[in-house]
């Protein structure tokens, strides 16, 4: 016990404690529980159907994309770990130790690995050829592009950020953003109907996506404040709330229903997101609120694409949890 205590290192153990105490604090109650298993077991019986539905090609490319997401993932959050225990944190001279350094790292990056085998043998064993390489891809990527540094990234963008930040969540950006939809679709005509909803969908996603954007800051500095969790994801839908009213109506006159269809659609699931992540930051630090947001995107996902009669009730039962747990951080100080 203790040499496995000692492979492992002090760093290691610390995080594991944090992170035991954290889903402690999270799931605290029974009722919590009991809702985070069912949930677990309907994630995991969603995805599950949805494998055995596919061909083995369509669940080989989508193992693939899940597990080089994933590795990228866990290589940021370790990295995140290790440049904040260098810097702020109590075991700095661990963190700055390059062997106890990899030490930390393979022990995080084995324990994601086994959860993605341990999820992929549930769904579909046969993909765990695809889905281990695919991890380990996605970290090796991650660790290549985290040494890339641009010339002057660190001079000058607190500033720029929160310019950009606030314009985006004006209502003039949908604006804006709106007649550039409308006037990049106007080549739209010459093609098919069946590529035209496609390209309409595409733009819509690539011109609405930027107006989800949600600062943690601005979420946790409200919620202590009293703003209600509602109030808040008002704030943040600012900038989509006119682009739907300029968007829906005229791709509806100038493409038929079914385009308004699509737009709508894709400003619904944008919505749904934005608000996810303001309950989550409400709730939880940024980055465990954006893991929380992530999963919770991902299985919404799934369940849209296997049971979308029963989305509703997920989405309903989703966001009453976040907002339950929000509303008791509000005016919460400490």
């Amino acid at each position: 016990m203790r040499g496995s205590q000692g492979l492992l290192g002090p760093l290691f153990r610390h995080d594991c404690r944090i992170a035991i105490n954290t889903v402690r604090a999270t799931f605290s109650g029974l009722h919590d529980r009991l809702i985070a298993v069912t949930m677990l077991l309907a994630a995991l019986a969603v995805v599950y159907s949805w494998f055995a539905d596919q061909s083995w090609k369509i669940a080989a490319w989508a193992a693939l994309g899940a597990g080089i997401m994933v590795g990228m993932g866990a290589a940021r959050m370790v990295a995140a770990r290790l440049s904040f225990h260098g810097s702020d944190g109590l075991l700095a001279a661990e963190a700055l130790h390059p062997t106890k350094r990899r030490r930390y790292m393979v022990a995080w990056y084995g324990i994601g690995i086994a959860l993605l085998a341990g999820i992929t043998l549930i769904a579909r064993p046969s993909l765990l050829i695809v889905a281990a390489p695919a991890y380990l891809a996605g970290v090796f990527v991650a660790q290549i592009t985290a040494n890339i540094a641009l010339p002057g990234a660190g001079v000058g963008k607190a500033r720029p950020g929160w310019t950009i930040r606030r314009c985006l969540q004006h209502p003039g950006a949908g604006i804006v953003a709106a007649m550039i939809l409308l006037l990049s679709l106007l080549p739209a005509y010459t093609v098919e109907t069946n590529a035209r909803m496609t390209v309409i969908g595409i733009e819509a996603v690539l011109l609405a996506l930027p107006l989800t954007v949600v600062d943690d800051a601005i979420v946790r500095f409200m919620t202590i404040s009293g703003h209600g969790s509602w109030s808040i994801v008002g704030r943040h839908a600012r900038g989509m709330l006119p682009f739907a009213g300029v968007t829906i109506p005229a791709c509806w006159f100038a493409f038929g229903p079914i385009a308004a269809g699509i737009v709508a659609a894709v400003l619904a699931a944008l919505l749904l997101l934005t608000a996810l992540r303001v309950l989550a930051y409400c709730c939880h630090g940024k980055r465990f609120a954006d893991f929380l947001t992530s999963i919770l995107a991902a299985l919404l996902i799934l369940v849209a694409s296997s049971m979308p009669v029963a989305l509703p009730f997920v989405v309903v039962a989703i966001l009453g949890q976040l907002q339950r747990r929000a509303a008791a951080k509000t005016w919460l100080l400490a």
